[in-house]
């Protein structure tokens, strides 16, 4: 595991500890083989965390930090659709990059620690609501600006844009591909917006030849 220079050897561990955590668990992962992969000594480790437990949280606080503002800074585009749309893409170049190896750090710790470590659920369900909270934000304001469909709450919306690209994370690490979360993502962005009159939903991501074979209801003649 390669270290990026200049790091301190407080963010090597942070940062060891995380890579490690994302793949196997935080139960799995132990100090020894984060002292290996941080190239530290057992005397550094203690030196900046008293425990496995401690450095555990700092990586998950860490990464809440940067989580919520990579949310907030996608969302901050000209429409709160094209937020949306963004927040995805930066989501599904994110686990492209690690070839869909590890998954989701919060959905991993959230089965991993919700029934045996209350200092681990607390800041995962925190995660999740403030996750939650973002979406359901733009899409209100979606909604109000007529981008976002109308006949279905924020929150309702909101909380399936989490569960599903938890879920199409999930299957592209069993695939080890981007297809599954792909496929999430383009569903939803579907999903979200008015569905056109005459229109099937999900038709806009079928091919020509698909959609073409869609038998579509005839208006009555007056």
């Amino acid at each position: 595991m390669s270290m990026k220079v200049g790091q301190t050897t407080r963010d090597r561990l942070i940062d060891a500890s995380y890579q490690l955590a994302r793949r196997q668990g935080f139960n799995r992962t132990s100090v020894s083989e984060v002292m290996k992969a941080a190239g530290v000594t057992k005397g550094s480790f203690f030196f900046h965390f008293p425990s496995k437990e401690s450095l555990g949280l700092v990586v998950l606080k860490r990464d809440r930090e940067e989580f919520l503002t990579m949310i907030d800074a996608s969302l901050a585009a000209a429409t709160p659709l094209q937020g949306i749309e963004r927040f995805f893409a930066k989501a599904l170049k994110k686990h492209r990059e690690t070839g869909f190896i590890g998954g989701c750090l919060w959905g991993n710790t959230a089965l991993e620690m919700c029934d045996s470590n209350s200092s681990f659920t607390e800041i995962v369900v925190g995660v999740f609501k403030e996750w939650t909270a973002k979406m359901s934000k733009a899409i209100r304001a979606g909604q109000a600006c007529g981008q976002i469909r109308r006949d279905l709450p924020p929150e309702v919306l909101a909380q399936m844009i989490v569960a599903s690209i938890e879920g199409g994370i999930m299957l592209s690490r069993l695939a080890k591909k981007a297809g599954p979360l792909k496929g999430c993502l383009k569903m939803l962005m579907t999903l979200l917006q008015p569905i056109a009159m005459g229109r099937s939903p999900g038709e806009q991501w079928m091919p020509e030849s698909k959609q073409r074979s869609i038998p579509h209801r005839q208006e009555k003649s007056e």
